[in-house]
């Protein structure tokens, strides 16, 4: 039984994890428009709790959400993506690349700009424009009926030397990754949360006080706990099922070998030392050498003169009525014979001490 209960110990001890309380949701979601506010932001009107400092947000006509950076002005929100920690922001005019040359200064804010690109703005005549060039932007909104305004990555500045020659160049501006119509993405620096959403659970404050964060929900919460505790015993079951059926086969594989050699296989009486080489205990044991270690009939009982040695340390079966054991001689340890037999082939040393016996041969 002791193999079982270290098969109990290893299951619960995986799953027991799983079973630890946690409590329930987000708090203070609400919508604006169809976007979730939820931690670490907030809408102005929430109470302080429910958001993260500096992530206020306003919720203008109920339909839009605006972020106020402290050097750079309202912004209208497109997109909080909480999985990937990020937010998407717009110009209210949707004229984002304006607000670059304004100046974008992001001091004093809980957020950073992502994949910073130096950028050459043009501005050109209609008739001097190729219509297709790779990553040109068009800039509608600073452009007018006779002349456009166009940007493409500095890095490419050689390839545009034409451009240079024919238009007027506005400026070379640092921007993060941004969109003409759907606008830039800033990072959030702060709080960590991006494990407790890839792990689906919800970020919220871990006290009434303080700034600690913590993990609400996620995998663990989503499984109610009288199924966890049913998945552990029932994973519990089905690895003693198998371990029964292991030993089960074991035992008649055991049988068919002792109901084969039969004829040949008799208890074998007290073993006389002979002097080995010194490379015998390099190798194995032949045949003959490894058929005079006594063997034992073990009885309805199941006694063995220790009663630690209860199972084969080999296939890690407990020992049965009528099952033939070997013994090594010099230290006395059980095994089934058809194990001990196999590992002598290949091994002299004992399985337990692995002491190398001297070879036995019966008695005259």
């Amino acid at each position: 039984m002791a193999l079982f209960q270290i098969f109990f110990f290893v299951v619960f001890s995986f799953i027991s994890p799983l079973v630890q309380s946690s409590t329930s949701t987000e708090i203070c979601p609400v919508f604006c428009g169809d976007k979730l506010i939820r931690f670490p932001f907030r809408l102005s009107n929430q109470p302080d709790r429910c958001g993260y400092p500096r992530f206020n947000l306003t919720c203008k006509n109920q339909t839009k959400t605006i972020l106020t950076l402290p050097f750079s002005g309202e912004f209208i929100v497109e997109n909080i993506d909480y999985l990937y920690q990020s937010i998407w922001i717009n110009d209210p005019d949707y004229c984002i690349p304006r607000r670059f040359f304004k100046g974008l200064n992001l001091s004093g804010t809980p957020f950073e700009a992502q994949d910073l690109e130096s950028y050459v703005f043009l501005n050109c005549s209609n008739g001097a424009i190729p219509k297709q060039l790779p990553q040109v932007r068009y800039i509608s909104c600073l452009s007018g009926e006779t002349f456009s305004v166009i940007a493409f990555p500095a890095n490419r500045l050689d390839e545009y030397r034409s451009l240079s020659w024919t238009c007027m160049n506005i400026g070379k501006v640092l921007v993060p990754a941004w969109d003409p119509n759907y606008g830039m993405r800033l990072r959030l620096k702060e709080p960590d949360c991006l494990y407790c959403e890839i792990g689906g659970g919800n970020c919220m404050f871990k006290s009434d006080t303080g700034l600690d964060i913590r993990c609400s929900g996620g995998f663990r919460s989503g499984i109610p706990r009288s199924a966890i505790f049913g998945i552990s015993f029932g994973v519990g079951i089905f690895l003693i099922c198998v371990l029964r059926l292991v030993c089960h086969l074991r035992r008649k594989a055991n049988n068919i070998y002792n109901d084969y050699q039969h004829h040949n296989l008799e208890i074998s009486g007290p073993a006389v030392v002979r002097p080995r080489s010194a490379t015998d205990d390099a190798k194995g044991l032949d045949g003959p050498s490894i058929e005079a270690y006594p063997i034992t009939l073990l009885g309805e009982s199941r006694r063995l003169p220790r009663p630690s040695d209860n199972t084969c340390s080999i296939c890690l079966c407990e020992y049965q009525a009528n099952e033939k054991l070997r013994t090594i001689p010099d230290c006395k340890h059980y095994f089934h014979a058809i194990c001990i037999d196999e590992w002598l082939k290949l091994n002299a040393a004992c399985p337990i001490c692995r002491n190398t016996p001297q070879t036995s041969t019966p008695a005259a």
